[in-house]
């Protein structure tokens, strides 16, 4: 998996090795943000599955630098001299800044990282996933990418990034770009492109006729605006300035740009210096409108030394501010991960206020860059914050469940009779000398029962998430992957109890576990691990052989009640998933309302309606 070879006399290893590696160290840092529920972080943290798939968050806030152990050493030696012989900053393995947590409420929270390509796949795409569950764990609001290599007009691109980026709770709006001019010659893969996710919050005040791409159809940037009350608004810019490259035939975007400048517009200036030429022009002429700006740009250039990064820093020109250093208090450091010099930066403008900004160290994101987390204030961006949703959470009580009502049941009427409540209620009826103190006391009685109904309701069942659908199979390979977390622990000195940690192990048939080393629990987890993935893909198939088999007993039994039970299940289960493909496929996005239409006259002329009326009678 390692390539060494000798160019030059200088040492080169394989570019994906050493992202790898980044992204093995990066890993500790998503606990601190919310921790994703990959397959490698799983690794590294020793979380369990129960049978339906649920993760157990015991130990989640343990660091990982507590394990023990001379493999992990022997590793993280190795990874050393690896990273020391390629020379990678130490500022590239550190969070630059405090790493985020949850996102408080008022905040939006804006990420930006170069994808370094992007497969347009739907399935068995593991940097899309790992894309997804970042936003997820990040509760990002506007994501930002570019260079994400994709020529969005070739047939076998089929998935934009709306279909990529959708499938959440959030609704999506996204914008995407790339050069349309030679979207031919280059396949399928085509060098640079930008894009932007944009996740539920400020759906509403998204403005879709002010937003998209670039003018000159490079793909070069592309921009979301946001109107708030009074006219406020505000533009989130994601740009990418091309690297310099001298070979005239390469399909670099460089040279992509060259071209359209020489043969389009007769042109032959840089195609750096027209991107920040072209670039601070536009950006001048929203400024000027008042308008506030976000800019997440890969510069390709030194961000403080070089031309593009004074001229938004100019204090007679735009007068952005890069929003990491600043709040921070120290500039930044390297960007790309065999870099030495920050090429990466966020812009903001001065009346839009940060409460939060760091990079996360090389491997975090999904790209061979450092991700740019920034929370703004919500309030400076769109004024008055829009209502926060609150999703009603699921009931644990079903009374269609026996099982879960004689749960319920039991658990109340402990409770009522382990604190006295009928013998209470009858001295509260008896022994009140006024009606006022009656209802006093039967109130608080009263309240006293709902928070007992509230515990007993809380306590009936587990909601699972229901990753790995339920089959007799999959929960083999669960428990057994369960345990082998616990005997890591158990290496880490986490677990004590050995007998529980013993009995567990031989109801799962693993033999001698104590007596393993910590390799061979690994290599045996490992087996484990690609089970579970197997029936993540195809448990709905073994979920349903199970409902046949249990239907099939009970119509032996003549069992008619556990019969129409199971046809009910199987009849819910097929309708979910029918539906849930089809409004996938069919569905059509929701838009905002109407708020403004052009009418064209007798003479050729066109009005704009933009009152509710006038808009209503040209509609209608």
């Amino acid at each position: 998996e390692q390539r060494v070879e000798q160019n030059r006399g200088a040492c080169r290893t394989k570019h994906s090795r050493v992202l790898s590696i980044l992204e093995e160290r990066a890993l500790r840092y998503r606990n601190r943000t919310g921790g994703g529920r990959n397959k490698e972080y799983e690794k590294g943290q020793g979380n369990s599955l129960d049978e339906t798939g649920t993760v157990d968050t015991d130990g989640l806030t343990e660091d990982e630098d507590s394990e023990s152990g001379e493999e992990t050493e022997f590793l993280s030696a190795k990874e050393k001299e690896l990273l020391e012989a390629i020379k990678v900053d130490d500022e590239l393995l550190q969070v630059h800044g405090v790493a985020p947590g949850s996102k408080a409420e008022g905040v939006c929270r804006v990420v930006y990282e170069n994808l370094n390509g992007l497969n347009s796949r739907l399935s068995e795409n593991d940097k899309l996933e790992k894309a997804r569950q970042i936003n997820h764990d990040l509760e990002v609001d506007i994501a930002c990418y570019n260079e994400h290599r994709l020529n969005l007009s070739h047939k076998d691109n089929r998935n934009g990034f709306s279909q990529l980026f959708r499938g959440g709770e959030s609704d999506i709006r996204t914008v995407a770009a790339h050069n349309k001019h030679e979207g031919k010659e280059c396949g399928r893969v085509q060098e640079g492109g930008t894009a932007m996710v944009l996740f539920g919050t400020l759906i509403e005040q998204y403005e879709f006729e002010e937003s998209g791409k670039g003018e000159s159809g490079l793909g070069r940037w592309v921009v979301m605006t946001f109107r708030g009350e009074n006219g406020l608004t505000t533009r989130v810019v994601s740009c990418y300035n091309p690297c310099y490259n001298k070979n005239l035939t390469s399909k670099t975007s460089y040279q992509q740009h060259r071209r359209y400048f020489i043969l389009k517009e007769n042109d032959d200036t840089c195609p750096r210096k027209r991107f920040r030429q072209d670039l601070v022009r536009q950006l001048k002429s929203w400024r000027e409108n008042g308008d506030r700006m976000i800019v997440c740009m890969d510069a390709n250039e030194d961000i403080y030394k070089k031309s593009i990064g004074k001229e938004l820093t100019e204090t007679n020109g735009l007068n952005m501010k890069e929003v990491v250093g600043e709040h921070t208090g120290r500039p930044l450091g390297a960007t790309f991960f065999r870099g030495s010099k920050p090429i990466d930066a966020v812009w903001a403008t001065p009346d839009l206020e940060v409460v939060g900004a760091c990079v996360m160290p090389a491997g975090f994101g999904v790209g061979d860059h450092r991700m740019f987390v920034v929370d703004f204030r919500l309030e400076s961006l769109v004024g008055a914050a829009p209502p926060k949703i609150v999703r009603a959470p699921s009931r644990r009580l079903n009374t269609n469940i026996p099982r879960i009502a004689e749960n319920y049941n039991r658990i109340l009427e402990k409770s009522l009779i382990e604190h006295r409540m009928n013998s209470r209620l009858l001295e509260a009826s008896d022994k009140s000398k006024t009606a006022e103190e009656a209802r006093v006391r039967l109130n608080q009685i009263d309240e006293e029962c709902i928070q007992y109904k509230r515990n007993a309701e809380k306590k009936c069942r587990k909601i699972k998430s229901g990753t790995i659908p339920f089959s007799p199979e999959a929960p083999v390979w669960i428990r057994r992957r369960q345990v082998y977390y616990s005997l890591l622990k158990y290496k880490q000195g986490r677990i004590r109890n050995r007998s529980n940690l013993r009995r567990s192990a031989q109801r799962c048939g693993i033999k001698k576990p104590l007596s393993m080393t910590v390799k061979e629990i690994k290599e045996r987890l490992e087996v484990c691990e690609k089970k579970c993935e197997y029936f993540c893909k195809h448990g709905q198939s073994y979920r349903r052989k199970h409902l046949q088999n249990r239907l099939s007993i009970a119509r032996k039994k003549r069992n008619a009640v556990a019969e129409q039970k199971i046809l009910d299940i199987i009849r819910r289960e097929k309708e979910r998933a029918f539906w849930r493909r089809l409004n996938y496929v069919m569905g059509r996005r929701s838009g905002k309302s109407v708020r403004k239409v052009q009418v064209t006259q007798a003479d050729g002329s066109i009005i704009e309606a933009t009152s509710q009326r006038a808009v209503h009678e040209a509609i209608w």
